[in-house]
C-alpha cells in the first residue's frame, strides 16, 4: 500500500488520512452469483440478444419499483439501466447510506447478476475536505498541494469503482501526478476524473497510471 503526500504538517490533514484509511479497511462482499464490482464496471452497456433485451426490461422495472418504495433512498435521483443482467446505478444520493441502500436493493432483486454503482453521493469525508479547505480559506492561503493530495486521495479511497489505496496521489504547485496500477479501464478513467475536478487542481497527469494486463 503507498501513499505519497507531500508537506503534511497540517493535524485536520492528518486526521483526515487516517479516517480514510479507516474506511479502505472496509471490504464489501458481493453475493454468491454476482460479478465482482470491477467485472459489472467493464460489462458491455447494451444487451446481447433481444430475449437478454425483454428480461433487462423487466429487470430494470423491478429495480426501480423497489428504489421508489424505500425510505431510505428518498429524495434521490436515481438512474437504472440493465444490460444482460448487470445492473447500473448513476445519479445522485443525499448520502452514501443512501447509495449503498440502493445498490443493496438492485442486488436483491431476481436475476440481477451484477451491480455497477456510479450513484455521486456526499461522504463524512466531505466534511473533512470542506473544513480542511476553510482552514487555508481563513488564514488567506490558496489551496496548499497538501490539501489537494488529502482530498484527491481520500476521494479515491471513498469512490467505489477506484481502489484509492493502490493509486499513488502526489501534488505540486497544483499539478496531480497519478500513479500506480488499476484493475480496468474504467477505474483509471474514473480517478482521472475525480482528480480533475478536485478543487485546487490546475493539471492532472496521468501517464503512470496503468491498467494492468490480464
Amino acid at each position: 500500500m503507498n501513499f505519497n503526500i507531500r508537506n503534511n504538517s497540517n493535524p485536520l490533514i492528518l486526521a483526515a488520512v487516517v479516517v480514510t484509511f479507516g474506511l479502505a479497511a472496509c471490504g464489501k462482499s458481493v453475493p454468491p452469483g454476482q460479478v465482482s464490482d470491477s467485472a459489472a464496471a467493464d460489462a458491455p452497456k447494451e444487451s446481447a440478444t433481444l430475449g437478454k433485451a425483454i428480461s433487462d426490461t423487466a429487470i430494470t422495472a423491478s429495480v426501480k419499483g423497489r428504489l421508489g418504495s424505500d425510505a431510505r433512498v428518498s429524495d434521490s435521483d436515481i438512474s437504472v439501466e440493465t444490460n444482460n443482467g448487470i445492473v447500473t446505478l448513476s445519479g445522485t444520493a443525499k448520502g452514501s447510506d443512501a447509495k449503498n441502500a440502493a445498490e443493496e436493493l438492485a442486488r436483491a432483486t431476481p436475476d440481477v447478476k451484477g451491480v455497477d454503482n456510479r450513484i455521486a453521493a456526499p461522504t463524512a469525508l466531505d466534511s473533512i475536505a470542506k473544513n480542511a479547505e476553510g482552514v487555508a480559506s481563513d488564514a488567506g492561503e490558496a489551496i496548499s498541494d497538501t490539501v489537494i493530495t488529502t482530498k484527491l486521495k481520500a476521494a479515491l479511497i471513498a469512490d467505489e469503482t477506484t481502489k484509492g489505496t493502490a493509486i499513488n496521489v502526489t501534488t505540486q504547485d497544483g499539478k496531480v501526478t497519478l500513479s500506480g496500477e488499476v484493475a480496468s479501464k474504467r477505474e483509471r478513467e474514473n480517478a482521472i476524473a475525480i482528480a480533475s475536478g478536485t478543487g485546487g487542481v490546475k493539471k492532472v497527469d496521468a501517464d503512470a497510471l496503468k491498467v494492468a494486463s490480464r
